[in-house]
């Protein structure tokens, strides 16, 4: 006698619902849903960090507490002139929480970076988290059950971004100082030196002008008045003996320059080096102020 055929398990449509609920409860246990991850740091270039530094893999965070950790210096190989770090992050908790980064003792520096995860779930993402004036950062986990998180820093920036910028204290252009000291002060930048001003003029031995914006005389035998049309008395003013466009010089001429508080005009004496003697000549003058 035939014996009966047997219907195939995977056709008893009365198993659908259990195969369905099964896999959600594994993509629940998983973490595949609900996880996020929010990063306020972003306007910077990330330089990667090889190999990552692995931070913790499992590291216990009590509801409500807190995980520090050094993210610059010592043996992450993050230089201590980084600004910003970026971290890949790992969560889980019984209960849902978001678990929060930021820089040590300054819990407002930037925006919020967090990542969150769902009851029964874990959560994943890659955040950036400003440095401050401190090489740690702190995380923060404000679920009402304990998490076990998992930190890697992936790599870090050495640009600082607007939201680690204060804006508070200070006045218009003025900048946040080193004092040497451990402290920080805000301070006015110093003004700009001013530019010199740079004059030159040729005279003839005749005390007439070769080049120049001045008007000059020979008053007598190796004595010159050169006006500028300023006062000179804040200004250094020398005087060479020389030829302009082949005019008559003296190689034994020694010019002396005089000017006196608040004119203009630069009395040029020029004598012989070897006699004392006046002498005419074309000279050089420089006006720095």
């Amino acid at each position: 006698m035939p014996v009966p055929a047997r219907p195939s398990p995977t056709t008893s449509p009365r198993r659908l619902p259990l195969v369905v609920g099964a896999l959600t409860l594994l993509l629940l246990a998983f973490g595949l849903t609900g996880a996020t991850a929010t990063s306020g740091t972003t306007g910077v270039a990330i330089t990667p960090l090889t190999p990552v530094k692995v931070i913790s893999t499992a590291a216990a965070v009590s509801a409500g507490k807190t995980f520090t950790f050094v993210a610059s210096g010592g043996t992450t190989t993050v230089p201590t002139n980084a600004l910003v770090v970026e971290l890949a992050v790992t969560v889980k908790g019984t209960k849902a929480g978001t678990v929060s980064f930021a820089p040590l003792g300054e819990p407002g520096n930037g925006s919020p970076t967090t990542v969150s995860w769902a009851a029964g779930g874990s959560g994943a993402g890659t955040v950036r988290v400003n440095l401050g004036n401190s090489n740690k950062v702190v995380a923060t986990n404000s679920s009402l059950a304990a998490a076990t998180l998992g930190v890697k820093i992936t790599g870090y920036s050495t640009l600082v971004t607007a939201a680690g910028i204060s804006g508070t204290g200070g006045g218009d252009g003025q900048v946040l100082t080193n004092q040497g000291n451990g402290t920080v002060a805000w301070e006015s930048l110093p003004a700009p030196a001013p530019v010199p001003v740079v004059l030159k003029a040729h005279v003839t031995d005749a005390g007439t002008l070769s080049f120049g914006a001045v008007s000059s005389s020979l008053d007598g035998p190796g004595f010159y008045r050169v006006n500028f049309g300023r006062p000179l008395a804040s200004c250094a003013v020398t005087g060479t003996p020389g030829g302009y466009n082949g005019g008559s010089w003296n190689g034994n001429a020694i010019v002396a320059v005089f000017t006196s508080s608040g004119s203009p005009v630069a009395t040029v004496v020029v004598r012989r080096g070897d006699n004392g003697t006046a002498i005419n000549t074309g000279f050089f003058l420089t006006v720095i102020c």
